[in-house]
C-alpha cells in the first residue's frame, strides 16, 4: 500500500510541476511579446484567467476578444464551483456541468484560435504549430509562445 501512495504522490508532484512550467512559460512569453508591442496591462500575463486576456489582445488587437476569452473562462469556472456546492438538486447538477463544459470548449477553441492568429504573425510554420497544439489538447501551446516571442512580425 505504500507503494501505491509514493506513486500517486509522484504523480501529482509531476503533474504540478508540468502545470507550473506550462504557466510559467505561457506567461512569460505573453508578456515579452506585449512588452515588445508596448501593450497596456502587460503584468496580466501573470495572473491566472487573466491572461486569456493578453491572449485576447495581442492576437485579435482588440479588447473585446481578451474580455470575451477571460468571460468564458470565469464562467465556466464559476458553474464547475457551483457543482461542489450542489447536492440534491439533480437538474442543477447537470445544467452547471453541461455549462461548465460548454464554456471550456468555446474557451478552448477560442484559445487556438488566437494562438493560430499569434503563430501566425510571428511564427514561421503556423499550420505545424497549431496542428501540434490541438493535437496535444493544449499542452504545447505555452511552449510555442514562448519559442515565438522574440520573433519578428510577419
Amino acid at each position: 500500500m505504500s507503494t501505491l501512495i509514493i506513486v500517486v504522490i509522484l504523480i501529482y508532484v509531476i503533474f504540478f510541476a508540468f502545470s507550473f512550467l506550462s504557466y510559467a512559460f505561457n506567461s512569460y512569453g505573453l508578456y515579452e511579446i506585449a512588452k515588445r508591442e508596448n501593450e497596456d496591462k502587460q503584468v496580466l500575463a501573470w495572473i491566472p484567467y487573466l491572461n486569456k486576456f493578453t491572449l485576447g489582445k495581442l492576437a485579435f488587437k482588440s479588447n473585446i476578444h481578451g474580455i470575451l476569452l477571460v468571460t468564458f473562462n470565469i464562467i465556466g469556472l464559476i458553474c464547475l464551483l457551483a457543482l461542489l456546492f450542489i447536492s440534491k438538486n439533480e437538474k442543477a447538477i447537470i445544467a452547471f456541468s453541461l455549462i461548465s463544459i460548454l464554456m471550456f470548449i468555446i474557451t478552448s477553441i477560442y484559445s487556438y484560435f488566437a494562438r493560430y492568429k499569434l503563430y501566425k504573425r510571428y511564427g514561421k510554420s503556423t499550420i505545424l504549430l497549431t496542428v501540434l497544439d490541438v493535437i496535444s489538447c493544449g499542452i504545447l501551446g505555452p511552449f510555442f509562445v514562448f519559442a515565438i516571442r522574440n520573433n519578428n512580425e510577419n
